[in-house]
């Protein structure tokens, strides 16, 4: 793309993933009809349908949807082929009747599995579709599997050999993004603001949806490594590191606002905003890390300092005898800093070997 301007470039590098994806989809709808057409299939869009569906930003997405489209539609095709077969049905109570029957049972299916959700809408088209009733319950139900059968292997296969996306990659790159927003927290619980910013409110909301969508990526990923479709670390410890370390920023926060903040301002606020920041820059470099793929280089002492600086901190309180005048939850709060703190610090030492194991080995 050296012929773009440096404007369209950097506009086409932001989107490639969606442009990518893009042509993705088309391909495999455009590969599918023609496949349909030269089989003969009767309702070939069904098929084109199901390939535009399967076919997802990853491979793992992609294995998931094909599962879940494939057994969904073979459930409801068996099972409302072979409820059209036994209750004979030519409109009013007679229909009625074989609706409940094919129906009721497969949405309980679907409420317990999310691989069922397509089952009732499946068993819904055997019953009542028109072309249905002019081939025969089960000779349709067979031609309704061959569809969605097709549908599925060509968009899977081509999720496999057109520009293919592993999730792996896409899960370190998440997990990249949801360590940037954390070291933001951190930044902002370093500054000890009364008045929190437009910014600094939205970054919890931005925390929870980085997290969910990092879990979603780690379940593809994982099934990409249960196909023997990728040979990529684990993803469930990076994904519960994350986790712990969220959960950490959620008790700091806690600790801060509910401390006397008069007492961390006047005696601890540079020796918290200096354990803090520091803890913010080693989640930053963490960050780094996972994004290129490489080992962490930050620098792993300079947290542990700062800890040991801020237990100085409370220590210099306790000779001063400042901790006197305090009720015993403001004294208990200001411990539970420093433990908050040192247990960050061992979720972040976890996230570093973590970044170590996605690191792409050096030649």
């Amino acid at each position: 793309m050296a012929f773009l301007p440096d404007s369209l470039h950097r506009v086409f590098e932001r989107q490639r993933p969606r442009l990518t994806q893009a042509v993705r989809m088309t391909v495999a709808s455009l590969a599918t009809f023609g496949l349909a057409e030269a089989l003969g299939l009767p309702q070939g869009y069904w098929a084109v349908i199901t390939a535009l569906i399967v076919t997802q930003s990853s491979v793992g997405g992609s294995l998931k949807a094909a599962l879940d489209r494939f057994l969904g539609s073979v459930v409801g095709a068996c099972y409302g082929g072979a409820v059209a077969f036994a209750i004979p049905h030519h409109g009013g109570a007679s229909t009625f009747a074989a609706l409940f029957v094919a129906v009721a049972p497969l949405t309980i299916a679907a409420a317990v599995s999310a691989g069922f959700r397509i089952a009732p809408i499946t068993a819904i088209i055997v019953l009542l579709s028109t072309t249905g009733s002019t081939l025969g319950p089960l000779a349709f139900a067979l031609d309704r599997i061959l569809e969605i059968g097709l549908g599925c292997v060509v968009g899977l296969a081509v999720s496999l050999l057109v520009a293919p996306a592993r999730a792996a990659r896409a899960v370190t790159e998440q997990a990249a993004g949801l360590a940037r927003l954390l070291a933001g927290q951190l930044e902002a619980l370093a500054r000890l603001e009364t008045v929190e910013t437009p910014e600094v409110k939205a970054l919890p909301p931005a925390v929870r949806r980085s997290l969910a969508r990092l879990e979603t990526l780690a379940g593809e990923a994982a099934r990409e490594r249960r196909s023997r479709l990728s040979t990529a670390p684990d993803p469930d410890p990076l994904l519960r590191t994350l986790m712990r370390l969220r959960h950490d920023l959620v008790l700091l926060r806690r600790a801060i606002t509910e401390a006397d903040a008069d007492v961390l301002r006047i005696h601890l606020a540079g020796a918290w905003g200096t354990a803090a920041d520091a803890a913010a820059a080693r989640l930053r470099d963490l960050a780094e890390a996972l994004a290129a793929g490489r080992r962490p280089t930050g620098d792993e002492a300079a947290l542990a300092a700062a800890i040991v600086g801020y237990r100085d901190a409370i220590d210099g309180m306790r000779r001063r005898q400042v901790t006197r005048t305090l009720p015993t939850d403001g004294v208990g709060r200001i411990f539970w800093l420093a433990f908050s703190l040192e247990q960050l610090r061992r979720n972040l030492d976890d996230l570093a070997a973590r970044a170590n194991d996605f690191a792409t080995p050096e030649p």
